[in-house]
């Protein structure tokens, strides 16, 4: 994990992501990825944060809605 920018920031995007590989599937099809690709937990969930801020940028970026049918 890279340890610039607020940690703050990257202590509640890491966070934010724990509901997401519970309650959503694609979040939780891309965690179960990295971890069948032997990423300890810690490192999938930095790849899921990571997942989550592209697709909040994409979603600014557009000036779209929020659809979980795009994300596949």
């Amino acid at each position: 994990m890279v340890k610039r920018g607020s940690s703050q920031l990257r202590y509640t995007l890491i966070n934010c992501c724990l509901p997401l590989i519970r309650f959503d599937m694609t979040f939780a099809t891309y965690y179960a990825k990295k971890r069948g690709e032997g990423k300890p937990h810690r490192v999938a969930i930095t790849h899921v944060a990571k997942k989550l801020i592209r697709v909040i940028y994409a979603l600014e970026r557009q000036d779209i809605d929020f659809n979980v049918q795009k994300l596949h």
